[in-house]
């Protein structure tokens, strides 16, 4: 039977974590621990388990009463979040982003011409990037001119989620139990403060950019669903996340 990879890498992080003394775990884990509570004793036992109900962290931490909250990222993964276009459109209207800008990205979402996905043409990226050039220019003038908003936005698709309930993961971690970069959400923000991504032309909010899950342009439809979801992604992940936990405290 198939198995997810990304659950089998939680797996394998709980299993080699869980109950174990911290001077039994391989370098890399020891690591883990060290970068997330400091300096430990060998014979200190460490917890770990699964965080339950579709929350943004996979796993949990927990040494000396204290519980930390990791999300999970491996393989070729740049995907931070996928929602409903529906819902995205619903937080950036209570963020009070503008109608223009809200058509906008609809106009860019669907790519037929419409709002709602009714058109009868759909466009070739292409052909639809050079067509809405100066409203995604426009668009990305408001959506990265509040800071607050853009943090707030990258908390929420890479630590949080979209449920006010979550529980908020502390740290993104990219990679196997053997190797891997961890980022703090402290790192990640002190990063947002001195970095502007105005360089990106494609639709962005500070680093995380966004696009249709499935465009279904010349191809056939497999779910029509899936045209209504929305990627929300960072290109790169991988090197990014290594560049910030190298050069910020947190």
């Amino acid at each position: 039977m198939h198995q997810n990879p990304g659950f089998v890498n939680e797996q394998e992080f709980v299993f080699r974590l869980n109950g174990k003394k911290v001077g039994d775990l391989s370098n890399n884990l020891k690591h883990i621990v060290k970068e997330v509570y400091g300096l430990f004793n060998d014979d200190e036992i460490i917890k770990a388990g699964f965080v339950e109900n579709y929350q943004k962290p996979d796993i949990y931490l927990e040494f000396r009463g204290i519980r930390k909250y990791i999300s999970l990222k491996s393989g070729n993964a740049t995907t931070v979040a996928e929602e409903n276009i529906k819902l995205f459109i619903q937080h950036l209207r209570e963020c009070n982003i503008s109608t223009r800008s809200l058509k906008t990205i609809l106009y860019y979402h669907f790519g037929d011409g419409t709002l709602n996905g009714t058109g009868k043409r759909r466009m070739d990226y292409n052909v639809l990037r050079v067509k809405l050039n100066k409203a995604i220019y426009e668009l990305n003038r408001e959506l990265n001119e509040n800071k607050e908003f853009v943090k707030n936005f990258v908390i929420r698709s890479m630590f949080k989620g979209t449920r006010p309930d979550n529980v908020e993961a502390d740290y993104i971690y990219f990679g196997t139990v053997e190797y891997g970069v961890l980022c703090s959400k402290t790192q990640v923000m002190k990063h947002l403060d001195r970095r502007s991504w105005d360089y990106m032309e494609n639709p962005h909010i500070g680093p995380l950019q966004f696009r249709p899950h499935a465009r279904y342009v010349h191809t056939i439809i497999k779910s029509e669903k899936r045209r209504w979801a929305v990627d929300i992604y960072r290109a790169n992940l991988y090197a990014d996340l290594t560049y910030i936990s190298s050069r910020y405290d947190g």
